[in-house]
């Protein structure tokens, strides 16, 4: 646990302590009913420290469980990608020699126009 989290289990824990006391003690009661309701508060509030507790592992253990499935679909999201960029490349190959044919025809266009725009005009 973090030291934050300690930090706020204590606070909460001396915070219910303090509180419990100072109700008890501003009540006019018998020596016998304050140790009662002394007693009953402490066991309320061990059933209280005891809660948290078990909720903070449950939660821990829900994080800790949802990091791996996170990994893991990572992972499966990593490897499809893999495999569709593959099949990508396998799909254009063909194509991709005729885009090259293509374009150097293009560029060769493209130079003879230049060429002829450099000529004279005849008049």
């Amino acid at each position: 646990m973090k030291n934050e989290q300690k930090s706020v289990l204590i606070g909460f824990a001396v915070g219910s302590i303090v509180t419990a006391a100072a109700t008890l003690l501003a009540t006019p009661k018998s020596g016998r009913e304050l140790r009662k309701d002394i007693k009953d508060s402490t066991y309320k509030l061990k059933q209280t420290m005891t809660d948290v507790k078990k909720e903070g592992i449950s939660l821990k253990e829900q994080i800790v469980q949802v990091s791996k499935e996170g990994v893991e679909a990572f992972k499966e999201v990593a490897t499809d990608l893999k495999e569709d960029i593959k099949t990508w490349k396998k799909d254009i190959e063909p194509n991709l020699e005729h885009i090259k044919d293509e374009v150097d025809t293009i560029q060769e266009s493209v130079s003879e126009l230049q060429e002829d725009t450099k000529k004279p005009v005849a008049k």
